[in-house]
């Protein structure tokens, strides 16, 4: 006889399954450091659908096809994430009054596939604050954070695109700061070596 598990089953086999959840989904993300907030994901969408399974034995099948769902949609996530940045990034460069924008598209080329590469807290701190143009206080109160939280989650998430974009790329600036030419200083996932 199947019985539905009560929410403590449920629990105490996401309590046991946990670390071998998180392994699971490092070997099938590009990025496995998202790995445990994939699982985060998973945990609430277990709770939030726990009274849905109606058979205790399929309870660890059940876990994990919320897992394998979830990471496709990261997968999808990141696929969609990357088409947009580099949209947005062109779209952007275009928009500085440049009729020829020449080296900052060039330089948006490369940002877009750098911020695919990031974390989503990184990409998502980065997407609010530089390109949906919200201030620091904006972006932590629609995060939850608090705004010396926020301001070190930007000054982190900045600081490693930075240092994607320059293992990438060459970025020469003029005097007053604008990129005068870009060009690969290495192999690079970028538009800027062509």
């Amino acid at each position: 006889m199947t019985y539905a598990p009560s929410a403590l089953d449920v629990a105490t086999v996401v309590a046991q399954v946990r670390t071998r959840l998180v392994a699971f989904v490092a070997r099938r993300i590009d990025r496995p450091d998202d790995a445990e907030d994939i699982v985060q994901d998973v945990l609430m969408r277990i709770g939030r659908s726990a009274e849905t399974l109606r058979d205790i034995e399929r309870l660890e099948a059940w876990v994990y096809q919320i897992t394998r769902n979830a990471i496709i949609d990261y997968q999808r996530k990141a696929t969609r994430t990357g088409r947009a940045y580099a949209q947005v990034a062109f779209d952007r460069s275009l928009d500085d009054g440049a009729t020829d924008p020449g080296e900052l598209a060039v330089m948006a080329g490369c940002l877009a596939p750098m911020l695919g590469q990031l974390s989503d807290r990184d990409r998502r701190a980065i997407d609010l604050v530089d390109y949906d143009g919200l201030t620091q206080t904006e972006a932590a109160q629609r995060l939850g954070l608090s705004v010396p939280g926020m301001k070190s989650r930007i000054q982190r998430a900045r600081a490693r695109l930075r240092t994607l974009l320059l293992a990438c790329c060459q970025v020469s600036v003029d005097v007053r700061g604008d990129v005068s030419d870009v060009h690969a200083a290495g192999p690079c996932p970028c538009s800027c070596d062509g």
